[in-house]
């Protein structure tokens, strides 16, 4: 294979000085390890109407129609319409809109267009002479410079270098350092504005006497070391922002890329607060919160400290926040510059380590490789799916609907159904077997063929006749032939299991994830291919296979006492059997689906976990089972489902006190004596560092019209105590700490840390009122004590009359 071997980083577009043309740029790393840039000034932007549409489209100002051979969905032809520049695009798409006319891709961002239109995900083939890139002497690894070469897709995974970076600031958001770890590098750039401070600088970090100096040596610092990744705790919504604030009052440019062009924040749309991502030409910027949600990490709280301990076992040098924790730093930089030092080194340090020791990167690479995204974007499912079947349908000449068009009448009277529940059978049961469906959904898309593409819609051009068709439970009928969904997750179960012989549990990891994205994708509103009908016919098809296990479990006389979505709880085997019965299931499915829809199944149950006791709770208050909702033991670990111990938004205490319950349940060990301890523990406030409550703040506190305890204690703490210095600044204080946004990526949150107090709710490091202790044992440890006591046959107010009885004796 002749060419230069690279991959993308991130992708541009931007206007050529003069004439306003728009020039693709294309940023990567070749595999020799030279950065590159793609420059082509020759892609032209366009978008589809349909052909019935000319003389309309014509006149709301579309000059250059073309037909070509392509169709939409429906199978209706379709005509492109070329534009001068891009940023002309949405203009005529509004007035196209507002006079009825339907538009296809016109919201296809033009750089990546000119990926889709070339196959490309990520690793690419440059056929090209390259040259050094012109005025720009700013990287020790001269950047290449290809200008419109041939591309053409590839496959590879390079291993991208890594620099974590972590600010301080002081109390006016003056910079007071940044540390920098990885690359080589494990250094301090310290404000230094006197002689003084200047003598006392420490060994392990540069002086720098003003502002303007510190941004200037970061800059060369990072172009010296030359990451492909740059990393922090927060630094998209924190630490960058700040940067660039700094950079701003100081009159000075980051230079931090691989080639010209100044660092910048991409904006979040609908006038949030915080930042999409980073942009540096060559470079990508990865943020170590977002990352952890990516994978799924679930963690109490997200703060670096409370990561650190967790995932490496050990925190920051100076604690993890509290109250004063602003000002012990301030004192700690002026007094004590070397601890100071140390403590910002040691943030850096900790960021790496959790990412190196999770393999986040490359799990991040990998991601990107799979779906065309940069890496920075490999969070967006719905864009990730987008840019992967648009590629697809191009190959069949197929365009797809603007993002936002109406759905047909069919589709728009089906609203979007979830995964079917089984009612539980609420109580204590032994010997329980777990069964769960391998991958349900993609499993259903590949087995009937569901697809956009696929999905005969009425008034279509080529619609088969119900007999040529696969009917859905909802009704929904699509085509035979392979579709592309189906083709993609062959393609995609073929490389996991690849990546699973050859040892690789992290492309494995990435490839579950994004095959588990397909459906929630379809079911929602912002992809441009959701139809409810399609999200329908896949539930419809979980609901009808779980009701059909649940048959087939029962005629061979066993007990299924719950079942959610892909899986189904099983009384009356043994252990022993599951992975038979599991096998046994499995023939006769597939033998049922090929009768009853002449299709070879893909659907595969496996014999997931066996249970020594599994209780099924009530619904509080109610006499029907919870659903949702389970407590077990096996092999003697307890696991919990949708309870309250897995839930942040309860207190350590409600967490400590429900695993004990269910222990002591499940070991047939009397409860009474110990929940009766643990309230008089509370009452004689001996239990008062376990009250805490933790919950997020999902817009600024002065935006909530209703006041829930967190926004009252918020507002509370904002009115007492303003942001300070260094870290409160980041929102790494006790009572207000920064986390990441939803799976996807989105936008930082913030955590409050409150307490219930006699006179109501109050920040937790800034309380002035007793505790409220009737509130804890009523509203913490009531909720999860019933629940075992019905089990027991016992009453919480019998155990509190017991417990005040005893007080009056012993008194």
């Amino acid at each position: 294979m002749s060419g230069q071997l690279g991959f993308i980083l991130n992708v541009a577009h931007a206007a050529e000085p003069g004439s306003g043309r728009a020039v693709v740029r294309l940023y990567g790393k070749l595999r020799d390890g030279r950065p590159f840039v793609v420059r082509d000034r020759r892609p032209q932007p366009y978008f589809y109407v349909e052909s019935s549409a000319r003389e309309q489209a014509l006149s709301l100002g579309a000059a250059d129609l073309e037909a070509v051979e392509r169709r939409t969905l429906q199978g209706q032809p379709v005509l492109r319409v070329r534009l001068p520049r891009p940023a002309e695009a949405a203009a005529l798409r509004a007035r196209l809109h507002r006079a009825g006319v339907r538009t296809f891709e016109a919201d296809v961002r033009f750089a990546y267009r000119y990926l889709i239109d070339r196959g490309i995900r990520s690793a690419l083939l440059i056929e090209g002479e390259p040259r050094p890139l012109p005025g720009w002497e700013g990287a020790p690894s001269a950047t290449v410079l290809f200008d419109e070469p041939a591309l053409r897709p590839a496959q590879w995974t390079p291993a991208l270098t890594t620099l974590s970076l972590d600010i301080e600031t002081g109390p006016d958001e003056r910079l007071l350092s940044v540390a920098l770890w990885g690359c080589g590098a494990r250094e301090v750039l310290l404000w230094c504005p006197d002689e003084r401070a200047r003598a006392a600088c420490p060994a392990a970090a540069t002086p720098c006497a003003s502002e303007a100096e510190l941004l200037a040596a970061l800059g060369r610092r990072i172009r010296a070391l030359d990451p492909d990744v740059v990393t922090g705790w927060n630094i998209i919504d924190f630490d960058v922002p700040v940067l660039i604030r700094r950079a701003a009052a100081a009159g000075a440019a980051l230079e931090w890329g691989r080639a010209p062009g100044a660092l910048r924040q991409r904006e979040r749309g609908g006038g949030r607060r915080f930042s999409d991502s980073i942009f540096i030409p060559g470079r990508v910027v990865l943020d170590g919160i977002r990352l952890l949600r990516a994978v799924s990490v679930r963690l109490e709280r997200y703060s670096l400290e409370a990561a650190a301990q967790e995932i490496l076992g050990e925190g920051k040098t100076l604690g993890g926040g509290g109250p004063g924790h602003a000002d012990r730093i301030m004192r700690t930089f002026t007094d004590d510059p070397a601890r100071f030092v140390e403590y910002n080194l040691t943030d850096a340090r900790l960021v790496l380590d959790i990412l190196e020791k999770l393999e986040l990167v490359p799990f991040t690479v990998e991601r990107s490789a799979l779906t065309g995204m940069p890496p920075d974007r490999v969070g967006s499912s719905i864009a990730a799916f987008d840019f992967l079947y648009l590629s697809r349908l191009r190959e069949r000449r197929v365009v797809a609907p603007t993002v936002g068009a109406e759905l047909d009448a069919d589709a728009a009277q089906e609203h979007t159904q979830g995964g079917h529940v089984l009612r539980p059978r609420p109580g204590l049961h032994d010997q329980v077997l777990l069964f769960d469906f391998k991958s349900l959904y993609p499993s259903i898309i590949r087995t009937f063929q569901i697809d956009p593409l696929g999905l005969i819609r009425d008034g279509s051009a080529s619609a088969e006749t119900p007999e040529d068709a696969i009917e859905a439970p909802n009704g929904a009928r699509f085509r035979r032939r392979r579709g592309i969904l189906s083709a993609m997750l062959d393609d995609l179960f073929a490389s996991r299991e690849q990546a699973r012989q050859a040892g690789n549990a992290v492309a494995s990891h990435a490839i579950k994830i994004l095959m588990n994205s397909f459906y929630g994708v379809l079911g929602t509103s912002a992809c441009r291919f959701h139809d409810p009908r399609l999200a329908n016919a896949i539930t419809g098809f979980g609901k009808h296979f779980l009701l059909w296990a649940r048959t087939w479990m029962e005629r061979r006389g066993l007990q299924v006492l719950y079942g959610d979505t892909d899986s189904v709880f099983v009384a009356g085997a043994a252990p022993r059997e599951g992975a038979r019965l599991a096998a046994a299931l499995n023939a006769d499915l597939a033998a049922y689906v090929a009768a009853a829809w002449r299709v070879p199944s893909y659907l595969e149950m496996e014999f997931e976990m066996a249970f020594e006791r599994l209780f099924l709770p009530l619904v509080r208050g109610g006499g029907r089972g919870a659903t949702k909702r389970y407590a077990g033991l096996a092999q003697g670990k307890l696991h919990f489902t949708g309870m309250e111990v897995v839930r942040r938004d309860w207190t350590a205490l409600a967490h400590e006190v429900q695993r004990e319950l269910y222990r002591r349940l499940f070991a047939g060990e009397p409860v009474e004596a110990y929940l009766r301890s643990v309230i008089d523990a509370v009452a004689a406030g001996r239990r008062d560092a376990d009250l805490v409550y933790h919950k997020t703040l999902r817009k600024d506190a002065r935006a909530y019209r209703a006041l829930p305890p967190h926004v009252v204690a918020a507002r509370k703490r904002r009115a007492a105590d303003p942001p300070a210095a260094g870290d409160t600044a980041a929102g790494h204080s006790a009572a207000g700490h920064s986390a990441a946004g939803p799976a996807a990526g989105g936008a930082q949150r913030e955590v409050i840390d409150y307490v219930m107090t006699i006179e109501g709710p109050e920040p937790a490091d800034r309380r002035t009122q007793p505790l409220d202790y009737e509130h804890y044992i009523e509203r913490q440890l009531r909720p999860v004590a019933e629940p075992v006591l019905a089990a027991l046959r016992r009453d919480f107010g019998e155990v509190r009359r017991n417990e005040r009885q005893l007080e009056l004796f012993t008194a």
